[in-house]
Order: structure tokens, then C-alpha cells, then sequence
């Protein structure tokens, strides 16, 4: 197939585009920054983010791929970097739908990222794709995200993403320091949900979804088991050999961070429920066996 991938040069589009291209798929890529290709699967196209470059508006694309979206979690949560956020992510939504809608020959689907976040920053119950979303900033943002793909005249599937493991990026990379150091720990109550994926079965099920032509709308791309965050901190320390003693209370997050704390004393207990009823295997069941593989020499 020849695939259009939007925001396809982080941490998941990495792993995805690589997936992707080792099963002679075509990639056209949009980045913000100039690039050149070392891979003759992938051409990269420069854009800014607002609206496609004239190559992209004449060509024809089997499939769209969008992941692009202000990082969540890099600066403070000010109005004005609230309002980044959501247009990152509305507007580059915007654009590909009305590509899909403006095309001749429309592409046979369309995967838009979202995240677990649309259940709230808090939730305290276990949720799947058919349970109430969120009020707070997290998810009413993810709402509205997902809102703006719906109108693509193709199969659309709204990608609700949990936390990513993985070598190379994502929280295991900005984590594995402090808990070097010894300073990583409970944070909160330590019963918060953290609704986790390993990389290598968020491709998998990516490429399962593009496959399976009866999947559409919400999908909970997320592990079958949600760990708690005291779990999660104890796999980290077993899985490192290192021990971290630290207790962060939910009141002296909110003082240096303010609503952005939500990331870290707040979490969604979610379930991939629409993943598992058709039939997709996960690789990585267990954060245990997630966290060997992550953390042994290759």
C-alpha cells in the first residue's frame, strides 16, 4: 500500500513507519523539519502543520495515518499552551479529513491518534471503548480530537493510545534516570491506573486494524492488564535492580506543576476490549514481560 503518515517521526511513528516499510509498504511522510530518506520505502515532505503541500493534494493514498499533537507533557499547562495543544492536534485532524473528503479515489482508511486521557485524567473505574468519557482538560481536549475525525468519508478509527514502553523513547527513556538514581517511587496513593502498551504490540495491533476491515471508531490501544502506579514503580525497581524509596504526595505535584500534575497523581484503568473481541493476540500481556525485554541487552 502507499501510506500518508502524518507526525510519523516520534517515538511511535519510529517503530510504525519502520514496521511498515519491512512489509514493502509505501510511506510518505510529512515533517515539520527538512529530511532526507536513507529508506527508498519513505519519502519525507516538509509542511507546517496547517495545510498539505501541493504534491500531497494530486497524489492517492491507499491509507492516512495521523499522529500528530503537541507533547502533553513538555510545557506548563498556561491557556495559551492549552490552545497549542488543541490545535496541534484539531487542526492537523481538519486537514486530513478534508484531503479524505476532497479526493477522487478516497483512501480505504483513515487512523487518527487520541489517548486513554478521553476517560478523564482520574478515572477511578475500569473503562472500555462504550464507557463515559471525560469532563476535565484531558478529556474534553481527546473528545474534541476525535470529534474532528468523524466526518472523513472512509473507515475511521480513532486510536485511543495508553502509555508506551519501549527501547529508545517514550516514559521509559525520561524515567530509567531517576530510577537509576534512585529517586523514582509511589507517587500519590499509588493506586492510580496506568493503562500501559509495549510498542512492539501497539504496531502489531496498527497493522491488525488496517487489516481488519470491520474495525472502525474508537479503539483502546492499551495492554489486556492495567498495572497500578505503585506496581508499575515496583516492576521498574525489580526490572532495574535498583531500589527507589521515594514517596511523592499528590499536594506537592499540584504545587510545582498545577493542573498538569493530573499526568502523574491522576490515571485511566482501561481495557482493550474492541481489540480482544476481534481476535487480536497480544504479545505483551504482562508489564513483567514487557519491562525483561525493554531492559535486556539485544
Amino acid at each position: 500500500m502507499n501510506i500518508l503518515i502524518a507526525g510519523g517521526t516520534g517515538f511511535i511513528g519510529t517503530y510504525l513507519v519502520k514496521s511498515l516499510t519491512n512489509q514493502g509498504h509505501t510511506i510518505t511522510l510529512l515533517s515539520r523539519s527538512k529530511r532526507e530518506s536513507g529508506n527508498r520505502y519513505v519519502n519525507y515532505i516538509q509542511w507546517d502543520g496547517k495545510e498539505f503541500p501541493l504534491a500531497i493534494r494530486v497524489a492517492v493514498f491507499d491509507g492516512i495515518i495521523n499522529l500528530s499533537g503537541e507533547s502533553i507533557a513538555k510545557g506548563k499547562w498556561t491557556d495559551s499552551y492549552k490552545q497549542k495543544l488543541r490545535e496541534s492536534r484539531i487542526t492537523s485532524t481538519k486537514i486530513c479529513v478534508d484531503y479524505i473528503n476532497a479526493c477522487n479515489i478516497s483512501p480505504h482508511f483513515f487512523l487518527n491518534a487520541s489517548a486513554v486521557g478521553i476517560y478523564g485524567g482520574d478515572s477511578t473505574q475500569e473503562a472500555d471503548e462504550m464507557s463515559p468519557l471525560g469532563v476535565d482538560f484531558m478529556g474534553r481536549l481527546c473528545t474534541e480530537w476525535e470529534e474532528a475525525s468523524k466526518p472523513a468519508q472512509c473507515r475511521t478509527i480513532q486510536l485511543r493510545i495508553g502509555i508506551v514502553l519501549g527501547k529508545g523513547g517514550g516514559i521509559i527513556q525520561e524515567i530509567t534516570p531517576i530510577y537509576n538514581m534512585h529517586l523514582g517511587g509511589v507517587i500519590a496513593s499509588g493506586k492510580q491506573g496506568i493503562a500501559w502498551i509495549h510498542i512492539e504490540d501497539l504496531v502489531r495491533a496498527i497493522h491488525f486494524i488496517i487489516e481488519d476491515k470491520n474495525i472502525s471508531g474508537p479503539v483502546n490501544l492499551v495492554a489486556p492488564y492495567w498495572v497500578s502506579q505503585a506496581t508499575f514503580s515496583a516492576g521498574l525497581e525489580k526490572t532495574i535492580g535498583k531500589w527507589n524509596p521515594f514517596f511523592i504526595p499528590a499536594f506537592a505535584l499540584k504545587m510545582i506543576l498545577g493542573e498538569k500534575a493530573i499526568l502523574l497523581w491522576g490515571g485511566q484503568k482501561v481495557k482493550p476490549t474492541k481489540l480482544l473481541n476481534a481476535g487480536f493476540l497480544f504479545k505483551y500481556n504482562e508489564l513483567e514481560a514487557a519491562l525483561h525485554q525493554i531492559y535486556t541487552p539485544q
